[in-house]
């Protein structure tokens, strides 16, 4: 004798657990399980900048024996204005005329620009005045507008002596001798903040 329910029930279990495959298929599809979510993806951006950022201000403040560095030169010809990209320079804001190319431009230009990340320079300075010792507040070197949340900031501080500064006396660096009495002419703490437009 055959049993005709048996090959129906059979069926009805196939059809179910094909029903089911296909719902857990759906649902693995719909839903992302990689590792890199929004947050680890940013931190991995955040730490290759801030890789990238300091092989810059490293590059910028080696120097051979003897010899001061690129970063350190371009900090004291600074002239205390403030530049952004053009589009083909770094021209200052409000005077298209006046423009910048110094060690420091060069390799953002040929670094970051290129690969579209956003970028400022940042200096800061010791003030004295009335025998109280204290940081200026940032002055921007160079502008790109303002840092997004996921912005790193890169740092590197510069001990200016007064053997390194051969300036015009019209020089409108804001940088000045802390010390008159001894070498030491002041510290500039240079910051690069890099972001992702």
């Amino acid at each position: 004798m055959f049993d005709n329910k048996a090959q129906l029930h059979t069926l009805e279990g196939v059809a179910a657990s094909s029903l089911i495959l296909l719902v857990i298929i759906y649902a693995i599809d719909a839903t992302s399980i990689t590792p890199l979510s929004s947050s680890t993806s940013n931190v991995h951006v955040e730490s290759e900048l801030a890789l990238l950022g300091q092989d810059i201000l490293n590059t910028l403040d080696y120097a051979e024996p003897g010899e001061i560095s690129k970063l350190k030169k371009d900090i004291i010809n600074w002239d205390g204005r403030q530049y952004q990209w053009s589009g083909k320079k770094y021209v200052e804001i409000g005077n298209i005329e006046n423009n910048i190319s110094n060690n420091i431009t060069e390799i953002l230009n040929t670094t970051l620009i290129s690969k579209g990340i956003a970028h400022r320079v940042e200096v800061s300075y010791i003030i004295r005045s009335n025998n109280l010792t204290y940081a200026s507040a940032p002055e921007l070197m160079i502008y790109a507008g303002v840092p997004s949340d996921n912005a790193v900031i890169i740092s590197r501080k510069i001990v200016l002596q007064n053997s390194d500064i051969i300036r015009d006396p019209n020089s409108t660096n804001p940088i000045y001798d802390v010390d008159p009495a001894t070498n030491f002419w002041n510290i500039a703490d240079v910051k690069l903040v890099l972001w992702r437009t």
